[in-house]
């Protein structure tokens, strides 16, 4: 404590109760009755006092913040749209359980020692890790300190750390045997790398739906578009550039990035959407309202998915038991415009 000569200890000796107690209160953690609490701050108030950093990771061991580390430089951030939400998710949540959020960005496993330094100088009490990919040396880091951490997707790739994720793979399937059961019969998945988690799910999905109707479909495919908005549009309009009697009747983009891409294309060759080919995305993006037509898409849990990350977290790092290691959320399919009328299921 600063501002006078009490310590946490003679606070609570004042107001009867534990030093953790007057831990939990200053430090906003739920599990204090709102009297104690009220009691507590009144005399923290009366005194002056006000808690640093310093004297919270002394009188309780903890920094009461919560690390969020992403593999990629700050200034990259903007350019992945699901980041936000994820963080907003992540952040209420650790408001409310009374933790701050401490943003790390470590492009390269050359500095990989940032992170090993947040954790050894006690700078943060766990970490989240929304952005791994397969055989991260981030991943491998935090299993080597044994530290309190949570992986948000690339399930099974986690190396025994809780994980939490989305159903891309039953959105996907869903979708496809929708698009299938209204007739169309020549489906493609325009895809992200395959070395994303999502993107090779959202793959299984498509080919499980394929394999169980096979007998009502012409023809299927799979392309890598990639996700940058240049890179998608070069690469639709190349497959894209068939006669139309060999074109798809639905495509499947794993982004409503690559989505409006095809639909810019149809646009373009003069293609009816979705009457000659119907298009649908994923991740139910703002601008998907106010295309045209209204892009169909997959909306993901994304603030669920940081919220439900950030509580497995605090309970790994107050040492209650984690009911459930790996969790796996729903996902909504969006219906608009650029997909027929499905038949009832």
């Amino acid at each position: 404590m600063s501002g006078g000569q009490l310590t946490i200890h003679d606070i609570a000796d004042i107001a009867g109760v534990s030093a953790g107690t007057v831990s939990r209160v200053i430090n906003r953690r739920p599990g204090v009755g709102a009297a104690t609490r009220e009691r507590i701050l009144a005399i923290v108030s009366e005194h002056g006092f006000t808690a640093n950093a310093s004297a919270q990771r002394l009188s309780t061991g903890r920094a009461n913040t919560i690390g969020v580390v992403f593999p990629f430089h700050a200034s990259e951030f903007v350019m992945k749209p699901v980041y936000p939400a994820l963080l907003g998710g992540l952040g209420d949540a650790a408001e409310g359980a009374g933790y701050d959020i401490l943003l790390l960005t470590i492009p390269t496993a050359d500095e990989l020692g940032r992170l090993t330094d947040a954790v050894q100088r006690h700078r943060v009490d766990g970490i989240v890790l929304p952005a791994a990919g397969p055989q991260d040396p981030l991943v491998k880091r935090m299993i080597e300190l044994k530290f309190p951490t949570v992986i948000i997707g690339h399930r099974g790739r986690s190396g025994g750390i809780p994980w939490v994720d989305a159903a891309h793979d039953v959105a996907c399937y869903e979708l496809t045997r929708m698009m299938i059961l209204a007739g169309r019969r020549r489906l493609a998945l325009f895809n992200g790398p395959p070395t994303v988690s999502a993107c090779a799910l959202r793959a299984k999905g498509f080919w499980s739906a394929i394999d169980e109707l096979g007998g009502s479909v012409d023809s299927s495919e799979e392309h890598t578009v990639g996700f940058d908005p240049e890179t998608v549009t070069a690469n639709v309009s190349g497959l894209l550039a068939r006669p139309v009697r060999e074109l798809p009747t639905a495509i499947i983009g794993a982004s409503d990035t690559i989505a409006v891409g095809c639909l810019e294309v149809a646009r373009k060759r003069g293609l009816n959407v979705p009457k000659q080919l119907a298009i649908s995305g994923f991740d139910d993006r703002t601008f998907t309202q106010y295309t045209s037509p209204a892009l169909s898409t997959v909306r993901m849990p994304l603030r669920d998915i940081g919220s439900t990350a950030a509580q497995m977290l605090f309970a790994i790092i107050e040492g209650k038991p984690l009911h459930r290691r790996h969790i796996v959320l729903p996902t909504e399919i969006v219906l608009r415009d650029s997909t027929p009328r499905f038949p009832a299921k």
